[in-house]
């Protein structure tokens, strides 16, 4: 009886010993630094910084492969913070919000879809059940897909709460059609149509679809407005959001959003200055 404790003992000492020496030599040192961001970062887990969670941004931020701006859902405030943790100067964020390229409520049905209540599922049937195959199919997948409550379905259809948003990109992810894109806030002219359909193929499907007339782009005193296969594109490079397109478009297609954000707040938008931290790395 005496022998097997004996050896079971010697076993377990052994094991000890070996588990003892593999920690040594395998060791990672965590920087300390990393937690310090991880509890700044807001902890949605969203994944609009390209990395896995908030953990994964912070690691990265800490060993030099993302920016101290790099958390999308944080903003200014969180970038800052960040800033401060790891000794270095953060820049101006570029708020920006998504932006719904659709508004045709009154398009109507072309089929009576009966199958899995998703956008991505009902695509798959003939591109959907709408008459624009380019429009949204609203049954709200974006909505889900949002993390911030920004997102809400308003009379059957999707509606931004430029508010709360964070441009984290979900929708983009989750609309099939493709019809969010993040823009950049202190633009307030947006073309809310993406369809590239024949002039009379648009008018017969939605009331307020781009036609491709080019009144947009021959009013535009900066050129900033071109038509592009059947569809008014802005370069944002070029648009100051004066609003002359938006008067001139017959079809109602160009949207100002500059009541709307000042009613919000969020317009005109603030310039930030750099935070004036340290450039010495933290202890």
């Amino acid at each position: 009886m005496l022998e097997p404790l004996i050896i079971l003992g010697a076993l377990g000492l052994l094991f000890g010993i070996g588990l003892f020496i593999a920690s040594r030599v395998f060791f990672v040192k965590i920087d300390g630094r990393v937690e310090m961001i991880e509890k700044v970062l807001p902890g949605t887990n969203c994944g609009a910084c390209g990395f896995a969670g908030c953990t994964g941004l912070a690691k990265a931020i800490v060993h030099g492969q993302a920016d101290v701006m790099g958390c999308v859902a944080g903003g200014e405030n969180v970038a800052d913070q960040v800033a401060e943790v790891m000794g270095v100067k953060a820049g101006a964020v570029e708020k920006k919000v998504a932006v719904l390229r659709c508004q045709g409520r009154n398009v109507k049905d072309r089929f009576i879809y009966e199958g899995i209540r998703t956008c991505e599922a009902a695509i798959l049937v003939q591109g959907g059940p709408k008459e624009c195959s380019y429009g949204c199919i609203r049954f709200g997948d974006c909505v889900a897909a949002c993390l911030f409550d920004a997102l809400h379905m308003v009379d059957g259809f999707p509606q931004v709460d430029e508010a709360k948003c964070v441009s984290c990109g979900k929708c983009v992810e989750a609309c099939p059609k493709h019809l969010f894109e993040l823009l950049p806030l202190g633009k307030t002219v947006h073309v809310q149509c993406q369809s590239h359909a024949m002039a009379k193929d648009t008018r017969k499907a939605c009331d307020v679809g781009c036609i491709g007339c080019k009144k947009c782009e021959k009013i535009c005193p900066f050129d900033a407005i071109h038509v592009e296969n059947n569809l008014a594109v802005i370069d944002f490079e070029k648009c100051t959001s004066c609003g002359k397109c938006v008067d001139e478009c017959p079809m109602n297609t160009i949207g100002q959003f500059r009541m709307k954000r000042k009613e919000l707040g969020l317009w005109p938008v603030k310039k930030k200055q750099p935070s004036a931290v340290s450039d010495q790395p933290s202890a």
